[in-house]
């Protein structure tokens, strides 16, 4: 078990009791200089500062608590390809040229991390198995297959799949019309796997300091000053890679995002004769539910869920108990077996469901509003953020960089998500 484990009061994270050991690392308390600092321990932040440092660039990543404690390692382990919105919604809302560049660089973005994991050897339980977004009924089967032409003239290999398929892939009686299957697709154990990003950004030469939150950034002459409480970093150029939990030290990040929470719960490792009858091939699933559910078996035999919510405060148990009616009904032969681990992320959606690029000042991007979508696309963006800053070549980017965008009515809209979904949790399944 780890010490020091990136939970929050009340939490019991299956991620943080499996993951590989955090990376040793000091508490800056010097004045440095580095060609570029990364603010933030992310997938984004990570991929980053591995890829700058594997070009021989100096580089400084701030973390403000443990690298992963964020949303990266929370997630439910899903590597997933592209945005949640179609290719043609992507195009409609940047234009052909943008768009098309957007979707190509993240339609196989799943590769991108299990090639790096190989590469890196990074043990994080990857298994590229596939995933399947599944119909929960049959009105959903036209939207799938028209998301599936739309990926398939991009080149992606995903197919679809019929009923009987999907009940074979799920192991669910209510999983019985069909879905989307990407082959390239896959698990990860998301913590073990941000962590080994960070063991190996260190064995390149990035330096890492956790419990080191960013309190100032200002501008030093050409260059940008980075102060924490005990140490500064001097720096050319800088990613604030702290998407939905920028503080209010970074709060053109934090204010450009939607806080939105999903919530997982996890069973421990399940008899053999239940294990091999869910999902048995380990594909991860996501459905078409307006209460959305992903479903996954990990690499010890325990059913991992995932949904729209906090577990934290009052109303944790009224969510809780909808996943348990929601699990009996979906996977029945789990009935009366306890839940032994829940945990909750937070991510940071915008208003067109598009992550955004954003320009803050000379010399400061930040990536931001992966929409609960980041271990593909916060792992592709970090290598193409890596790459534009070493060339200075902003021609080959293919995300459309951006001004500060804030969203307006931030926390009355965030509300909506939490008790909108906290009553449709409350009457569903009954």
């Amino acid at each position: 078990m780890n010490e020091n484990l990136p939970q929050e009061t009340g939490e019991y994270s299956l991620w943080a009791n499996s993951a590989i050991e955090c990376p040793v690392s000091v508490i800056l308390q010097e004045s440095l200089q580095a060609d570029v600092l990364v603010v933030g321990g992310g997938y984004s932040g990570l991929s980053s500062a591995l890829h700058l440092a594997e070009q021989g660039v100096s580089v400084v990543l701030l973390e403000a608590r443990q690298v992963g404690f964020g949303g990266s390692g929370r997630s439910a382990g899903l590597v997933n390809a592209g945005v949640w919105k179609t290719p043609d919604y992507v195009i409609k809302q940047l234009g052909h040229e943008a768009g098309d560049r957007f979707n190509l660089a993240l339609y196989d973005s799943p590769s991108v991390v299990f090639d790096l994991v190989q590469r890196c050897h990074i043990n994080c339980n990857a298994d590229q198995a596939g995933t399947v977004n599944i119909a929960h009924r049959a009105s959903a089967m036209p939207y799938l297959e028209d998301r599936c032409e739309q990926m398939r003239k991009l080149g992606s290999s995903v197919r679809m799949i019929d009923g009987n398929e999907a009940q074979s892939i799920s192991g669910s009686p209510v999983y019985c019309h069909g879905g989307i299957l990407d082959p390239n697709a896959g698990t990860i154990q998301p913590l073990s796997y941000v962590r080994g990003l960070a063991n190996t950004a260190i064995t390149m030469g990035a330096k890492i300091y956790q419990q080191s939150p960013l309190l100032k950034l200002s501008r030093d002459d050409n260059r940008w000053l980075a102060k924490t409480e005990s140490g500064q970093v001097l720096a050319d150029q800088v990613i604030l890679a702290t998407n939905a939990y920028a503080d209010e030290n970074s709060e053109g990040v934090r204010e450009s995002t939607l806080p939105v929470y999903i919530f997982h719960c996890a069973t421990g490792p399940l008899p053999e004769s239940i294990a091999e009858t869910i999902i048995p091939q380990r594909h991860g699933i996501w459905d078409t539910q307006i209460l959305m559910t992903s479903s996954r078996v990990d690499s010890a035999g325990r059913l991992v869920m995932s949904g729209v919510g906090s577990l934290q405060g009052a109303f944790s148990q009224t969510r809780c108990d909808w996943m348990t009616r929601n699990r009996d009904q979906l996977y029945p032969q789990t009935r009366d077996i306890p839940w032994s681990y829940q945990w909750t992320g937070q991510v940071g959606m915008t208003s067109t469901r598009l992550l955004r690029i954003q320009r803050l000042a000379p010399g400061v991007f930040a990536p931001a509003g992966f929409n609960g979508r980041g271990i593909g696309p916060g792992t592709v963006i970090g290598k193409y953020l890596a790459e534009m800053l070493v060339s200075g070549n902003r021609d080959e980017f293919p995300f459309p960089i951006e001004s500060l965008q804030r969203e307006t009515w931030r926390i009355p809209r965030s509300a909506y998500y939490k008790y909108g979904t906290l009553a449709l949790q409350f009457i569903d399944r009954r």
